[in-house]
């Protein structure tokens, strides 16, 4: 212990003798084998030095910043950051990085929204801002003396502003934690810097400041397994995965770390398998292959040897657009005579056939999206599927399967239109449909399923002069009526509903603000809304008065089940995730996730997730409503 007191010593006084090989306006240090000079320098020697902000780690070079998006100059020191903003005024010339909460952030700790002490504590500093405090450990010795007895070299401000912009507010309560030297320490984390209490140590280095600029620099970012195409069936989930052996392959998981595997390593060795098209049918999932050769279809029932391919088809055949019917699937394949035609399949290859070829010839009957994808919209209803097809007599038609080739069949009548459009169950027997009306207008119907006869219920002029012109969309049937946006031609949205009949057909008056989007369960709608003033103000219900009543005010990416909503809260450091225990009732945080670049998870329902964080990249994430983990590291 007496030889490293001596050596804290020799450090600090080491600063009235500096290490310097070449004149006093470049300094540089055997230490770590850096130099800084200029403005660096000087910003150096005025606010602490050494003690305060260690050797610097790395030379002066243009980097990045992910927050602001800007290159600036950049030094990494052992305790701290310089970033040099020559459009500012001295002292604030020299900015410093926030390594306290980035090294937070890394362990996905989101200081923000960590548990606040219930108030000021007696002989403590209280930062009402971020509900903590900061104490000394001693007597007159501790984190609270030495945030107040170091400070910015500005003599505007007084010995608060100064500290207050040299280390910024406490982020964290004190806790025990172990540092990277292995030392259990109890420890404070502050915007820009870490403090760690010795007691064993001489009085002056009792409180010494963590090495978060080192530390930083040492992160580990993980490549992550990048788990896609996830697809609750049952209790499970199937997703693609790449563990980094094996390439892109079919797993499954039960939300426990030993319950996630996988399934099948299809084309063996590191070559990936890139299974795509997943779609839950009969306990299973089925998806499809693509070989230089062939496309082929496959299903698995979570097991290897239940991992098997249905049916091979010749390459290029452009398997797309599955959706659940009955115990099999209905999708769409060229099979090089027909064109892009509706298929079925059981699972079995005597089981996997044709429907029809609704548009008679190899012209496909699948409606192309101008690009490289088909528009092919469906609506279970009647224990079959209604879906969108295109044959050159009737044009973009309403049709109908039970996935049987004698039970396909035309169900519409609709003025004989070219374009996608959109349809949305209503109730047993009837479809609420958008299609061509007259020239440039797009009108809406009530289809009833046993005749066909189309009752239009209102009309639309199209958008001109964009990608998708139809000005009505996002169909969504809510306790028997069905909702949707309808777009004027400067892109103001209004929100509609119709339960079927030309004279309930109306526009809903949203009592001023204006709709952004829709998300909604069966029996709730949920209405993103915003002013011309502030933007988007968060999301809204028709409570049981008809009613508009604010469920949050939070900007969220928002997902309804039938029992609860959850939604995702963007930030520029990552994600965090709220949800409620009811319909309605208001939502609570649940946890964070923090990475560079991290977008909204793709999901199926309220649990799984793939969620990118900065120590493991992208990975499989679970939650139980209450709570927010990863699964698994599958890429470590």
């Amino acid at each position: 212990m007496m030889k490293r007191w001596i050596l804290l010593v020799s450090i600090i006084a080491s600063l009235a003798l500096p290490q310097a090989s070449h004149a006093a306006e470049l300094q540089c240090f055997e230490q770590t084998g850096f130099c800084t000079d200029g403005r660096f320098l000087e910003y150096w020697r005025q606010n602490g030095g050494l003690e305060v902000f260690g050797y610097p780690l790395t030379t002066i070079d243009l980097v990045y910043n992910n927050d602001s998006r800007q290159h600036f100059l950049t030094q990494q020191f052992e305790r701290a950051r310089f970033e040099f903003h020559p459009e500012l005024a001295a002292p604030y010339d020299m900015l410093l990085g926030r390594l306290g909460d980035d090294l937070l952030r890394y362990r996905n700790l989101d200081s923000a929204l960590l548990p606040r002490e219930t108030g000021p504590q007696q002989g403590c500093l209280w930062f009402e801002t971020t509900g903590h405090n900061v104490c000394n450990q001693a007597n007159e010795l501790g984190f609270m003396a030495y945030w107040q007895n170091h400070g910015l070299n500005d003599p505007k401000l007084d010995s608060f502003g100064r500290s207050l912009q040299l280390f910024g507010y406490p982020l964290t309560e004190p806790a025990l934690e172990t540092n990277a030297n292995g030392e259990t320490v109890l420890t404070q984390h502050f915007e820009r810097a870490r403090f760690e209490w010795h007691p064993n140590q001489p009085d002056q280095f009792k409180v010494l400041l963590g090495l978060v600029g080192k530390e930083s620099q040492q992160l580990v970012y993980g490549e992550g397994s990048n788990p896609s195409h996830l697809t609750m069936i049952d209790s499970h989930v199937f997703f693609t995965a790449d563990d980094g052996v094996h390439g892109q392959e079919l797993w499954i998981s039960d939300g426990s770390e030993v319950g996630t595997r996988m399934v099948k390593d299809i084309v063996a060795g590191v070559e990936a398998t890139w299974p795509t098209q997943l779609e839950p049918a009969n306990h299973g999932v089925f998806f499809v292959v693509t070989q230089q050769t062939a496309d082929q279809l496959w299903f698995s029932d979570g097991t290897e040897l239940g991992t098997r391919i249905v049916k091979e088809f010749e390459a290029n055949a452009k398997l797309t657009n599955f959706k659940t019917l009955g115990n099999g699937v209905i999708f769409w394949a060229d099979d090089g005579v027909h064109g892009i035609e509706p298929w079925y399949s059981n699972g079995t290859e005597a089981g996997t056939y044709m429907l029809r070829d609704l548009n008679p010839g190899s012209e496909a009957s699948a409606i192309s999206d101008g690009y490289i994808s088909y528009w092919i919209d469906y609506a279970p209803i009647d224990e079959g599927m209604a879906f969108i097809a295109y044959d050159s007599q009737n044009g973009a038609q309403i049709w109908w399967t039970n996935g049987e080739r004698k039970g396909t069949r035309l169900v519409s009548r609709l003025p004989k239109s070219f374009g996608r459009f959109e349809l949305e169950r209503l109730d047993d027997l009837h479809l609420i449909a958008t299609s061509g009306y007259l020239d440039y207008e797009l009108g809406v119907w009530n289809i009833n399923l046993a005749n066909g006869d189309p009752q239009f219920l209102a009309s639309y002029p199209m958008i001109a002069t964009t990608r998708n012109p139809n000005p009505v969309s996002q169909l969504t049937a809510v306790g028997g009526m069905v909702y949707y946006l309808s777009k004027t031609q400067n892109g103001e949205l209004s929100l509609w509903r119709t339960n079927g009949e030309p004279a309930q057909t109306s526009q809903i008056d949203l009592q001023g603000y204006q709709i952004e989007r829709l998300v909604a369960s069966s029996e709730q709608l949920y209405l993103a809304l915003s002013t011309a003033e502030f933007g988007q103000v968060g999301w809204w219900y028709f409570d049981p008065q008809n009613t508009l009543t604010q469920l949050t005010h939070l900007p969220l990416s928002l997902q309804a089940t039938e029992n609860r909503v959850f939604g995702w809260e963007s930030l520029p450091a990552g994600l965090r995730l709220h949800s409620n225990n009811g319909r309605n009732q208001p939502l609570s945080y649940r946890g964070s996730v923090m990475g560079k670049g991290t977008t909204f998870p793709y999901s199926t329902n309220e649990h799984f997730f793939d969620l990118s964080d900065f120590q493991h990249g992208k990975e499989l994430w679970y939650s139980d409503g209450n709570t927010l983990r990863m699964v698994k590291d599958i890429r470590p």
